[in-house]
């Protein structure tokens, strides 16, 4: 019996530069509804989300994973948010969804080569999904 290990490059990774920690979690949203699909329709959907987490990576983590949760479950692609509130490490934002069909591309956020970062323009996220 023998075994060895195959190197698998389904990762894709996405990098948000903006102004303000606030951009970076808006600017991640428009990414991923842009991954998932523009079949998208119906009357707008709204929905809470509170996380908190242990710094501002992690917690732009957790969101990602929220927004893919309501995509897998309620077949919701969130398309812009409403109010936002970045307080120490708690998040609190009221997220603007459409109803549809969204590609369930996206299996999971890793924390492998996670970053949240001041950048000469503000800040700069690093957040890698496995696909």
């Amino acid at each position: 019996m023998s075994y060895h290990w195959l190197e698998h490059t389904a990762e894709l990774a996405l990098e948000v530069e903006a102004a303000t920690e606030q951009e970076v979690f808006v600017d991640a949203l428009r990414a991923l509804a842009e991954l998932q699909g523009n079949d998208v329709g119906g009357a707008p959907v709204g929905r809470e989300i509170l996380l908190s987490a242990t710094d501002r990576a992690a917690l732009l983590a957790r969101w990602l994973e929220e927004l893919l949760y309501l995509g897998e479950i309620e077949d919701l692609v969130a398309i812009g948010v409403d109010a936002f509130d970045l307080h120490d490490m708690q998040l609190r934002a009221s997220v603007q969804c459409r109803r549809g069909n969204p590609r369930h591309l996206v299996k999971g956020v890793t924390y492998h080569r996670l970053t949240f970062e001041p950048s000469d323009h503000g800040v700069r996220a690093t957040v890698v999904l496995d696909v």
